[in-house]
């Protein structure tokens, strides 16, 4: 265990063929995934390579949408499997490629977006029907990241801000935000582990 309880062993480890786990319990991710292309209104394309995401070091808890707020959490009904599901826009899942966070399951359009308004808090944001050209350009700017080796653990992934270099997806006290990371708790509370998608389809 670490300094805040949460597990450092039984850790992925990159082969050739993508991520494996020495826990067999949880859901192995292999890249490159199947593309599968989407339609999101009448103009929006994604490229969808489907995943979800746990703690680092709270390997129970999942990245999930709480209806508009993003935390992590246990995953206890098919609704938070659901929740729990995402798809990453970029071209692949290695380190260093740039893209969006976006729900693999209904209802879809929305994104894992920083919210400046609201201390850097991480929201779900509906962004395909945004009509203004501007404020759309805007929102993909603050939901774009980079996937990148955490640095606490560089087996797994952190993602960075793309407007905003020098911060990070992390949990705090259970919620999402990006900010920051220093310390080795705050560096830790950044790290993410990628595995196969908790719900198998998008509806």
């Amino acid at each position: 265990m670490d300094a805040e309880g949460g597990l450092l062993g039984s850790r992925p480890f990159r082969t050739a063929g993508g991520l494996m786990d020495a826990d067999a319990s949880i859901p192995l991710l292999t890249f490159p995934q199947e593309l599968t292309w989407t339609r999101h209104g009448r103009r929006d394309i994604v490229a969808q390579l489907r995943l979800s995401l746990f703690s680092n070091n709270f390997p129970d808890f999942f990245i999930i949408d709480h209806t508009g707020l993003v935390d992590i959490a246990k995953i206890e009904t098919e609704e938070d499997r659901r929740d729990a599901t995402f798809a990453w826009t970029g071209p692949s899942l290695n380190f260093g490629t740039q893209g969006m966070l976006v729900r693999a399951v209904a209802p879809p359009g929305f994104c894992l977006r920083i919210a400046t308004f609201d201390d850097f808090r991480i929201h779900s944001k509906f962004f395909t029907g945004i009509i203004d050209p501007q404020v759309k350009a805007e929102v993909i700017e603050e939901s774009t990241f980079i996937l990148q080796a955490a640095e606490i653990d560089p087996n797994q992934a952190s993602f960075r801000s793309v407007k905003f270099p020098d911060r990070f997806i992390r949990h705090r006290n259970f919620e999402l935000f990006a900010e920051p990371v220093v310390t080795p708790a705050e560096l830790q509370s950044a790290c993410f582990r990628m595995v196969g998608p908790l719900h198998p389809s998008d509806t």
